[in-house]
C-alpha cells in the first residue's frame, strides 16, 4: 500500500463529514483511477451535496459541501465523460447530458467593462463630473476612446 493511500483514495488531507462513504462509492467505479480530496474551506450552507464543477486535464473536479465546509475533490479518470455519466447514474452528482444540436445557453450577465487608469484629468462622458488622473475609468466606445466612471458605465 502506498503512503497516504486507501485504495484509490489519497489520504493526505482530512475530509468533511459525510464525504468518506461517497468517496468509497466513487472508488468502486471502473472508470476512476484515483481520488484526491483537496483542502477544506469554511462555508455556511445547509445539507450535504456533491456537485460537478468542470473537467480537468486528468479527469473531473467536484465540490463537496456540508453545513459548515466545502471541499474540492479531484477525480482522475482516463475517460472523463464515462466517469461523469457513472457519477450521475449513481446519483452522486446531479448532471444532465447536453443534447445534440442544442445551442449553448447565453447568460444574461452584462459584458465585463474594460477599465484603464486615466493618464490625465478629464470629464466623465456620462455624468460630466471630473475624473482625476490615476483613477480607474471604464472605456466606452471602440474607435474613439471615451471614458466614464466605472459606476456610471454600469448604470
Amino acid at each position: 500500500m502506498k503512503k497516504y493511500r486507501a485504495g484509490k483514495i489519497k489520504r493526505e488531507h482530512s475530509v468533511i463529514d459525510h464525504l468518506w462513504p461517497v468517496l468509497e462509492r466513487i472508488a468502486a467505479c471502473e472508470h476512476v483511477t484515483s481520488i484526491i480530496p483537496g483542502p477544506i474551506r469554511p462555508l455556511g450552507s445547509q445539507g450535504f451535496e456533491v456537485t460537478f464543477q468542470r473537467f480537468t486535464e486528468t479527469g473531473l473536479r467536484l465540490l463537496a459541501k456540508n453545513g459548515a465546509a466545502v471541499q474540492e475533490v479531484y477525480i482522475v479518470a482516463p475517460d472523463r465523460q464515462a466517469a461523469l455519466e457513472w457519477l450521475a447514474a449513481e446519483g452522486i452528482v446531479e448532471w444532465k447530458p447536453k443534447r445534440e444540436g442544442e445551442p449553448a445557453r447565453r447568460r444574461d450577465a452584462p459584458e465585463p467593462l474594460q477599465t484603464v487608469t486615466l493618464p490625465s484629468d478629464m470629464p466623465c462622458a456620462v455624468c460630466g463630473r471630473a475624473m482625476r488622473a490615476g483613477t480607474r475609468a471604464a472605456v466606452l466606445g471602440r474607435k474613439r476612446h471615451v471614458y466614464a466612471h466605472v459606476r456610471c458605465a454600469r448604470k
